[in-house]
């Protein structure tokens, strides 16, 4: 695996010789995940991961903002994989004009929040348009087994109609919906957090750890009330 990844970064290199001076050019071999292992191209906070062999034969090219994957392309067109990488890490293009350089990059709504000057905003967001739309999912599946994801679904719209999703992150861990202002998903016992069981029957059980105290308490599925006053000490929380 590492002699394919040395052969790939240095023919990157080769066609391109200031990659050589940017600021991270190295190769990560992932344990045990040999698919995962990658190039990483940085210059700031700009950068491209190349997965040469992710479950396919092609390369995949990730690039990143501030460590954001922002698109990614699957190619084994070396020459135009380093001009995408020079325009993109080292010209810090703007994505609408790469996607104008390259029509081959399909681009999300996160590109379009990170040219505006508004990432974290967009990464709140996002996780919130996929918290929610599982839980949609999974209800639409099947409605029995997975009854309390009606009541998700309710409060989720709620806090979203007070666009709370543009100030705290959502995500999911063994069926508790977390909140939080971590930046990215990692979230651990020390991070500030209000953790959200629905039991079902509009009822739900909220765990907490603010201000180095942990809290719980069963109440019924609404944002007014004992959610509203969390939710607000959390938002006291850098963004982390």
């Amino acid at each position: 695996m590492s002699k394919e990844l040395e052969l790939l970064q240095s023919e990157l290199n080769n066609n391109c010789d200031e990659l050589r001076k940017i600021e991270s050019n190295k190769i990560n071999i992932i344990a045990d995940f040999g698919n995962e292992s990658h190039i990483e191209l940085k210059d700031k906070d700009r950068g491209c991961r190349i997965y040469p062999f992710y479950f396919s034969e092609i390369p995949i090219y990730e690039f990143e903002w501030d460590g954001c994957p922002i698109f990614k392309i699957s190619s084994d067109d070396l020459k135009r994989q380093v001009k995408i990488i020079k325009s993109w890490v080292l010209e810090r293009t703007m994505p609408s004009k790469m996607q104008d350089q390259f029509p081959e990059i399909e681009l999300g709504e996160l590109a379009k929040y990170y040219e505006k000057g508004e990432g974290i905003k967009g990464e709140f967001i996002e996780s919130w348009n996929l918290t929610q739309e599982t839980s949609i999912n999974l209800f639409s599946i099947d409605s029995d087994q997975y009854h309390s994801e009606k009541d998700a679904i309710r409060l989720i719209k709620e806090m979203r109609n007070i666009k709370l999703d543009e100030l705290l992150r959502i995500g999911t861990r063994l069926s508790v919906f977390i909140l939080s202002r971590a930046r990215r998903h990692i979230v651990n016992e020390n991070t500030p957090h209000i953790g959200i069981v629905f039991l079902g029957n509009s009822r739900m059980k909220i765990y907490s750890n603010l201000n180095d105290q942990n809290k719980s308490l069963e109440c019924e599925v609404k944002y007014e009330g004992y959610l509203e006053g969390i939710v607000k000490e959390l938002l006291k929380e850098k963004i982390k």
